[in-house]
């Protein structure tokens, strides 16, 4: 598992022409289940994205084709994660 941590690195009125690409591969991803959760930053620093995927080389991929950092105005911080607790409704993500 992967926490995606993002955050803006241009004003507003720089990344708002890129947010509806955005919403759209943040939701393919979700559809696709490579995502599982996501959570926008109070303040609007920035955000994070819970991945699900064995490959740090597919997350680095699809972080690079997200429509924000193609345009320039977002950045990620990828950590990667073992779960070592899960709530019993999502056990499964346990390894």
């Amino acid at each position: 598992m992967f926490l995606l941590l993002g955050r803006y690195t241009a004003p507003t009125e720089a990344v708002d022409p890129h947010r509806d690409a955005h919403v759209a591969w943040v939701q393919e991803h979700g559809a696709a289940g490579h995502f599982l959760a996501g959570a926008i930053e109070d303040g609007g620093a920035g955000g994070c994205i819970v991945a699900l995927s064995a490959s740090l080389a597919d997350v680095e991929g699809w972080t690079q084709a997200d429509p924000f950092v193609h345009a320039g105005v977002f950045e990620y911080d990828i950590r990667q994660y073992e779960v070592a607790f899960a709530a019993d409704s999502v056990a499964g993500l346990k390894g």
